[in-house]
């Protein structure tokens, strides 16, 4: 691992949620394309094939496939390793982690600098079943769940109902990380937003979390 890489890795296993990498321009706040020229230059000309791209966001089928490349030998689900953050630098602002444990309630262990910027607040330390996104956000928490027992990765297509402001749509990927005894031990998910009128406390104006469809992905 090059001394670049390695900073990298090592800041985002510190034990804060604004990670000091160059975070991709951002329009109005959200949802802005990742250029080449935010990634670093290992990057180029390696983890972006669109061949796979069906429908939905093509950067979280990027982000899929190079999850995909991870897995074990028999398809196992990959083990977490600090050599993993510099493969995934280009998503690293977008994403949040969950850690996984026996007890207590499920929360947010990162939130990426762009997700912080783009909602207005840093959801570090929140509990995923707190409705965070208004009524019906709980479902966050249930898909933790259900990505942990299933060791599947999902997709989900939700949309924000706002008070006075048409919907924000929102695009999840949740994908579950192994120990090196092979227990799921975190959930790493990126989100990307579409929307507009994304003014300081537009969170407030949510009136109810709508899950469109949550799909698991082989």
């Amino acid at each position: 691992m090059s001394a670049a890489a390695l900073a990298l890795a090592v800041d985002w296993e510190k034990p804060y949620s604004l990670p000091t990498m160059s975070a991709s321009p951002l329009i109005c706040g959200i949802d802005a394309p990742v250029y080449r020229h935010s990634m670093p230059p290992s990057f180029e000309n390696g983890l972006w094939s669109f061949e796979s791209f069906s429908t939905g966001d093509p950067r979280l089928w990027s982000l899929y496939e190079v999850w995909l490349l991870n897995q074990g030998a028999a398809g196992e689900i990959p083990v977490w390793d600090i050599d993993l953050i510099p493969r995934l630098a280009p998503w690293l602002p977008d994403m949040f982690e969950v850690k996984l444990s026996e007890i207590g309630p499920r929360r947010f262990s990162r939130f990426g600098s762009g997700l912080a910027r783009a909602m207005g607040v840093d959801l570090m330390g929140r509990d995923l079943a707190s409705r965070l996104f208004g009524p019906g956000s709980e479902r966050i928490d249930a898909d933790a769940l259900r990505c942990r027992a299933s060791s599947q990765a999902l997709w989900s297509d939700d949309e924000l109902h706002r008070r006075g402001a048409p919907p924000v749509s929102c695009e999840r990927l949740l994908l579950p990380f192994s120990d090196t005894l092979g227990k799921p031990s975190r959930l790493v998910g990126c989100l990307y937003l579409r929307g507009t009128n994304l003014t300081p406390g537009w969170l407030g104006t949510i009136t109810r979390f709508v899950n469109l469809r949550t799909t698991a992905l082989d």
